[in-house]
């Protein structure tokens, strides 16, 4: 037992970064580990439940909560997976009845039917890009690759005319995978309004201008230009901002990005999205060109199944399935083709919105839910895609392992998907982060102790439903009570000790392995100065913020078996394995 004067010195410096807050702030990112088995869960089999009902009910009444849902002409397809479960942990699929007379494709919607994705390709092409490049390019300058782009990068000054020219220059691949290059949405075919009007019609009666022959874009109307019509014709375009000031959405951005990495690589790009994901993940419901054959495809009334959009399938040309889609949300979950590394860095923000919960990566399309308690922040990392006739939706959460895809085909697909994909928001994530720390209170919930009979150490882990994370409610090192009332003499009137996992994990040779965790420590009674500065949630500034022989007094590590249940968990400054008893 330490005297009273050294026990105060210690449990000062041990809350020395404590975080003065009403409530708990955890640490961003998963509170607790992912959920392994919500197949069993009876909370997220409720969920499931629930989400089945609002369907039907959707299905039958054609209104959902969030507005009209076409239930005569769209029909969609929704699958639900976790990394930790082999088999889909939902599937449902609606056939809209005007399918059964469509001339051409299926006439019943399963996981399997074919249909194109729009702009989630962007999330194929990126993918191809990190697998076959790796990301150590990503800050090169797109000129170094584009031989087009350099040469209108020397031509045009964009130094004194930013108004009018790109400066291509300054643009890194990076930035055109993010939508940070500042240039224009599409060229060709999409956005020209010359290829939307009659021909023979004045285009003065609309109120505009008429073009000079060369100011006519070669391709519009639908034909897609070649390579050199495109650099000629695109990098006549205007900016829309610098590089890097605000994400703007491109699709041209793609096919440029496309044509850097086949410089790179000196392979086509459709041979590359086959040998990096097509085949090693076997989705073989999934083509970059239009099928030879449309018998396992979904083809409604005004669709563009067979619209060839050239060089630009790189931002939205592919076809893929529900049961692919979630083929290529585990390989990307797991990092099952790119190292863990390079998937952390990806799945990350590059840029903000002017929506408080909407933020833009990589191709990523990020959106922030709360879940309880506390009102712990989840990032979702999506991407949507629209051609006509055609909608998708993929939805990734790190820190569930967890994912889910809306595929949807009709005159009404844009709407029907979005509409989708928030009732299952809706439905299932608060039961996923339920399922989770029922998980977390069965394998890491209980009483650890020393097996030494001469030491008084003792640690006890609990979960409760209003509070974040794992929490530490006794911790006792040889004989020293270190959550005591001693510690109101630190000026802690309220400590709180709660644990939440790093993600770094070691594999042990028994099929076990070792779960890091780290500790916030704060004080719940302590009231914060407020003000932008003083809102007291700044629990990551304190981490690693006292340590005892070069380890933080923070680091815990909790060793688990292979059945998932906790074993034993160790202070780590303090140099003792507790046993659970």
């Amino acid at each position: 037992m330490v005297s009273s004067l050294s026990n105060l010195v210690l449990l000062g410096a041990l809350w020395s970064p404590a975080v003065f807050a009403a409530t708990n702030c955890p640490l961003h990112g998963a509170d607790v580990p992912a959920p392994r088995n919500l197949s069993s869960s009876q909370t997220f089999q409720s969920a499931l439940a629930n989400l089945t009902q609002t369907l039907s009910q959707s299905i039958s009444s054609g209104n959902t909560s969030y507005g009209p849902l076409d239930v005569v002409n769209t029909s969609f397809s929704i699958e639900l997976f976790s990394t930790h479960e082999f088999t889909p942990l939902f599937t449902n699929q609606f056939t809209a009845p005007t399918l059964a007379t469509a001339k051409y494709g299926v006439k019943n919607v399963t996981a399997d039917t074919t249909f194109r994705i729009g702009s989630l390709t962007k999330l194929f092409t990126v993918y191809t890009f990190l697998i076959q490049a790796g990301d150590k390019k990503w800050n090169d300058l797109v000129t170094k690759y584009i031989p087009e782009l350099l040469s209108a990068a020397e031509a045009l000054n964009s130094t004194a005319n930013p108004i009018d020219h790109v400066s291509w220059e300054d643009v890194t691949l990076w930035e055109l995978a993010s939508h940070l290059a500042g240039i224009g949405r599409d060229y060709s075919g999409f956005g020209e309004l010359d290829g939307l009007l009659d021909p023979l019609s004045d285009p003065t009666a609309y109120g505009l201008p008429p073009l000079n022959s060369s100011e006519v874009v070669p391709c519009a109307g639908g034909a897609m230009c070649s390579r050199a019509q495109f650099f000629a014709g695109f990098t006549e375009r205007h900016p829309v901002y610098a590089p890097s000031t605000s994400p703007i959405y491109s699709n041209v951005a793609f096919q440029i990005l496309s044509y850097a990495l086949e410089n790179i690589t000196g392979i086509d790009m459709p041979t590359m999205v086959s040998d990096s994901l097509l085949k090693p993940l076997n989705l073989t419901h999934s083509s970059w060109n239009v099928p030879a054959s449309n018998a396992t495809g979904i083809l409604p009334v005004g669709n563009s199944w067979s619209l060839d959009i050239g060089d630009e399938t790189a931002a939205g040309g592919m076809f893929s399935s529900s049961s692919d889609v979630t083929k290529l949300g585990r390989s990307i979950l797991t990092s099952s083709l790119i190292s863990p590394a390079q998937t952390r860095r990806w799945m990350q923000p590059r840029s903000f919105t002017s929506a408080s919960n909407a933020m833009v990566g990589a191709p990523w399309e990020i959106y922030r839910i709360t879940t309880s308690p506390n009102d712990r922040l989840v990032d979702l990392y999506t991407k949507s895609g629209d051609l006509p006739g055609y909608s998708s939706v993929l939805v990734l959460s790190r820190d569930y392992d967890f994912g889910f895809s809306v595929l949807a085909a009709g005159p009404d697909a844009s709407v029907t998907s979005r509409l989708i994909a928030g009732l299952v928001q809706d439905a299932v994530f608060q039961s996923i982060e339920d399922s989770a720390r029922s998980e977390a209170s069965t394998n890491y919930a209980g009483t650890y102790t020393s097996s030494s009979t001469t030491l008084n150490s003792t640690v006890t882990i609990s979960l409760d439903p209003s509070f974040p994370g794992l929490g530490v409610t006794t911790w006792i090192s040889n004989g020293t009570d270190m959550l005591s009332p001693q510690v109101e003499k630190a000026s802690i009137a309220a400590p709180s000790v709660r644990l939440y996992p790093s993600g770094l994990e070691r594999e042990l040779g028994d099929g076990g392995k070792e779960v890091g965790f780290r500790a916030v420590f704060e004080d719940l009674k302590a009231g914060s100065i407020g003000g932008l500065f003083g809102n007291g949630c700044e629990t990551w500034f304190g981490v690693d913020g006292t340590y005892w022989g070069a380890v933080a007094t923070d680091e815990f590590l909790i060793r688990v078996g292979a059945d998932g249940k906790a074993v034993s968990v160790t202070p780590r400054a303090l140099r003792v394995e507790l046993g659970r008893t």
